[in-house]
Order: C-alpha cells, then structure tokens, then sequence
C-alpha cells in the first residue's frame, strides 16, 4: 500500500499548558551585587535569564542581554558603575508571571500583549510545587504554532484526521500520478443516537474515541483515519493498481466493519456500536470528489439493509460516466435553457447584525434530477474543463442581480457581493477582463465585489496568479482568502497574495465555545487581520452565543446558519427590507 500523511490518534498531543514547557530557573536574592550576577552568567553560557526573589515572595527578572550591556555600560564604564549595585536595582519587577497550568495559547496572548520592549522576554512560570521555572518567548511561540498545525489536521476529540487534512490528503492521492488505486471507505456508527440518549454525551464521546482508535489500528500505518463529524468516519488507503476489484474494496471493508463488531472492554456494555461501511475504489483517473459522494451512498445502502455490513463501489469514475456520459454538454444546456440558479448567503455586521454583503452559491435545477448542489455536479463539470465557463455565467448573473438591488433599495441594499473564482479560472488567461466585462455590463462599482480565493488550490497555483489579481485589485475589486487556519490557506499567502480579507474557517468558529484553542486561534486570526488592515469574516456561527462571543473578540463580520442560509434572489429581497436582524435569522428553515 502506498504512503498517504496518516496521523496517529495515539501520538502524544502538542503540549498545551505552560507547565508542559516550563524549565528551571536559577533564583537569586536581590541583595547580591551585580558582580557576583555577572560572574553566574559569565559561568552558565546557557543560562537566558535569572529568577529575582524578595523575602516578601515578590519576584522579579533579570535577562542576559540586557544585564549584558548594562554592565558594559557607555564607553566600557558600565562594570564601574554598577558591579557593586544590588541585583535588584537592574531587575524588572513586572515579569511576566504565569501559572503552570495556563493554556499556552493564553499566555502568547500575554506575551503579545506587553509592551514591545518585553514581548520576547522570558517568562516566569509558578509551578505546582510552588517554585519558579522559565519559559522563553520563543518557545511559547513554538509550541502555539505546533499547536495550531496539529489541531488545522487533527480531530480534537478522537485525535485522527479530520474532514480539511482528510480531504486534502484525498485530493493529493488522486492528483499525484503514481497509478495506485485511492479506496475510501465511508463509516457510520449504528447506534449512536441511543448511546448518547440512553448514557449522555460522555459516555457517547469515549464510543467515538473507541472507534477512532481501533478504525486506526485495523486500517494500518500507511493510511488515513479520520472523522469527518458526528459519528462519521472515512478512511483514505492507497492500494496497488491491480487491486481495483470489488473482492478487495469488500475485504477492506470487512476488516474496518469487523474491528467496529469487537467489544470494547473500556466502555460500558450498552455503549457497543456496529457499523455501517461503504467502500468506493476510484479507476485510472481518480476524483476525489466523486469517490468520497459514492463511498457515503454505498454507506447509506448498507445501513438501508439493516446496519452492520458492507457495500461497495468500484470504478468510479467509469460509473459516473455512464450515468453522466455528456457532463459538458450538460452544462452548456443548463446555461442555455436557463436551469442554473444562484443562491445568497448573508454575511453580516456583527455590531449591529446588518447584511453587509452576501456570497452567491450555484445550484442546478435540473429537468430531471431536481436540484443539484454544487457537490453533485461540479466534479462532472471540473472534468470536463467548464469551470471557468460556470464562474464567468456565475460572475455575470451575481453581478446583475446585485445591481437589481442596488437600484430598488438603494441604502438598504448589501455593500459587499462575493463572488468564488476556482482555481481553474486563476490559472488561466483572461482575468481581469472577465470580472471587468462582468461589473460594466451590469453598471457595478468594482470596490462593491469581493472574489473569494478557492482554499483548495496550492500556494503555487495562487502565486501563479499574483499579477491578474495585482491587476483587478487595481481596479477596487477585493480578493479574500477563505478558510483561513485549516486547509491550504496559510499565513504565507498573506505575504505573497495581494489579499484584501480573510475568513476564518468554520472549524474553529464552530469550536471555539467549548475549545480554548478555537477560542485563541479566532483571536489572533482576528487580531492579524485588523493589524495588516484586512477585512475578516467568522464563517460557520450556528448560534447566538457564537455571535456574541465574536462580538467580544471585535471579530466585525460573521456568516453562518444562524445569521442566514443561502436563499434564492426573491427571497433575498424581501429580507432585506428589512436589514436589521432583531434575532436569530428569520430565514433559518429556508432550504439552502
């Protein structure tokens, strides 16, 4: 089997307390001269920092470098001057003075706080036993960076992947060449609901634990394990080009659905859960879209049956031929006849709750399979190379809409239209003149769009595009990069993309009430963006303490099922005549 970036739910977690990091630190009296200080750091080369103690338990801190140059002093008097100076008079008093068992994305937050002259000081950390021990800024740092890449991969509660990492790595197995078959098996767990219901959440989050771990332990080594939310798990392994046969994909799936049969000694016995498996093997030409959609449905038929078994799929992409055999053709009718239609999701103030803008989503009222979300028809429509023909018909269609608006409620109308531009459009010729023709014909200002930069397209694909998105934001049109924090959208982008925005991926909004690393991680992307004068946007807030919990943080933008589901233009209308949100989104039961 090939190597996919698996992650193991029994790796020891990025370490998330000070304590964890926490070295010792010499203490001294302040009475001592600086001399004799000076001698203990000519002595320690490693030593950064000592710990100044008063009788009182006042504590205070003297840093090498500092006290370094303050005995070199101006023209090489500085021994002179102070080598019979008590410690204390070269002491800071006011360290940074942490306890062991604060959060490490807590005390960066300290640390950012205090004043730049301090900010990389060490910090002096209260242990347990109630000594002191010392921790460097730098290594704080470290450890929140560590921190935030783990859990940008990792499912906080089961430890395995989760639905960003799983979906990249897919996406990676089947773009990479190698000719190895990509089998994913879909996962539910029979009998969730009645563990939750009949022993409360506890006993339900140690079964998905379970799960995850012995999912890990049959799957092996070189695959990958991951939740993709609720009791939902998938798993991604790579087999050997002659193994695209259903005999195999259904002893895989035996293997993970036989592994889930086992009794768990840990948990309690009305705590057991079954499965349901479906398995999809994808053929020469993988799409990782299509494989994971087909690997649900087989999941679903199997729990159709009765739950505890196995259904599978095999060349996929050949069955959706078959079922699709003119995706492109398809498409080109669906613009001619009038069948694609846009939805708009509100994206809101969150001061006052006001609609600032809203994003356009696609959906394809099809003649006969009714209507298609984008999942269901975009995998046909990217093979057959007409996503930049469904993003200019998109552009096109937003555009005028949001001018309708604009004319008829003029004030009241959104100030902000997002638009997504796929990563096939970025790489092609032609940019600025599609967005350009878009906003003329349809009378718009360029500074009311907002394009949407896709979060699955490689840093290299983006960087390829620099000088078309140089040239439209020229022109006033903002570029956002989505999901910012999970994914592939990194802070490397801000660097080499001419962005305007970012949005905050919803993993973290969404587990930011109950996850104080969530929490810390929408701060500092907040933060981030007001100091590099971005524009930022919290996707995913599906209730009303997310909302205000964002409010207190001054995150200034927010989108999500609570504030507003995606909705058709006329719908759209009506509510905003009435921008104001008075409370929970009125158009909450609107289908999206």
């Amino acid at each position: 089997m090939g190597q996919v970036g698996s992650i193991d739910p029994l790796a020891p977690a990025a370490p998330a307390m000070v304590g964890e990091l926490a070295g010792p630190v010499p203490v001294v009296s302040p009475a001592i001269l600086c001399a004799d200080l000076d001698q203990i750091f000519r002595l320690r080369s490693d030593l950064s920092s000592v710990a100044v103690q008063e009788r009182s338990g006042r504590v205070g801190l003297v840093m090498r470098d500092p006290f370094t140059h303050l005995m070199s002093g101006p023209y090489g008097y500085g021994r002179a001057l102070w080598e019979k100076m008590p410690v204390g008079a070269a002491t800071d008093w006011d360290p940074l003075l942490l306890a062991a068992s604060m959060g490490v994305a807590h005390a960066c937050e300290r640390l950012r706080l205090r004043a730049r002259s301090a900010r990389y000081h060490d910090a002096l950390v209260r242990m347990p036993d109630g000594t002191l021990g010392r921790v460097s800024a730098a290594r704080l740092f470290d450890a929140l960076a560590q921190i935030m890449a783990d859990q940008a991969v990792r499912d906080p509660l089961t430890g395995v992947a989760n639905r960003a990492h799983f979906l990249d790595q897919l996406s990676r197995a089947c773009a990479d060449g190698s000719g190895q078959a990509v089998l994913v098996a879909y996962i539910d767990l029979d009998k969730m609901k009645q563990v939750n219901d009949a022993l409360g959440h506890d006993a339900g989050d140690r079964l998905l634990r379970s799960a995850a771990r012995r999912l890990a332990a049959a799957a092996g080594p070189a695959s990958v394990v991951a939740r993709l939310g609720g009791d939902e798990f998938a798993v991604l392994i790579r087999l050997p080009p002659t193994a695209r046969s259903a005999d195999i994909a259904f002893a895989v799936g035996e293997t993970l659905r036989a592994a889930l049969a086992e009794i768990d000694p840990q948990l309690p016995a009305e705590a057991h859960s079954r499965a349901s498996v479906g398995v999809a093997v994808g053929g020469e030409h993988p799409d990782g879209h299509a494989i994971l959609t087909e690997a649900d449905m087989a999941m679903y038929r199997a729990k159709q049956s009765g739950g505890d078994a196995v259904r599978v799929v095999v060349d996929v992409e050949g069955l959706l031929r078959a079922r699709h055999p003119a995706a492109g053709r398809g498409l080109a009718r669906a613009i001619e006849k009038l069948e694609l239609r846009l939805h708009y999701q509100p994206i809101i103030r969150v001061r006052d709750r006001a609609i600032e803008g809203v994003e356009a989503l696609v959906r394809w009222q099809h003649p006969e399979q009714g209507r298609l979300l984008p999942q269901q028809f975009l995998p046909d429509v990217a093979r057959a190379g007409l996503l930049p023909e469904l993003d200019r018909w998109v552009l096109e269609a937003a555009c005028a809409d949001f001018r309708g608006w604009t004319a008829e409620l003029g004030d009241r109308a959104p100030r902000h239209l997002n638009v997504n531009i796929s990563a096939d459009t970025l790489v092609a010729d032609g940019l600025e003149t599609m967005v350009m023709e878009a906003l003329d014909s349809a009378g718009l200002a360029p500074d009311r769009l907002r394009l949407e930069l896709p979060e699955s397209a490689e840093l290299s694909v983006l960087t390829g595009a620099v000088s078309q998105l140089a040239a439209v934001r020229r022109h006033g049109v903002a570029i956002m990069l989505d999901d910012m924090g999970a994914g592939l959208s990194t802070l490397r982008h801000l660097s080499v993309l001419p962005v305007s925005g970012i949005k905050i991926d919803q993993l973290f909004v969404s587990g930011m009430l109950s996850n104080r690393n969530d929490h810390a991680v929408v701060r500092l992307l907040s933060d981030l963006g007001h100091n590099l004068g971005l524009a930022v946007t919290a996707e995913g807030v599906e209730t009303a303490e997310h909302l205000a919990e964002l409010r207190r943080l001054g995150v200034p933008h927010a989108q999500g099922f609570y504030t507003g589901r995606p909705q058709p233009p006329d719908r759209l209308f009506d509510t905003l005549q009435g921008t104001l949100l008075p409370g929970p989104a009125p158009w909450l039961a609107a289908a999206g």
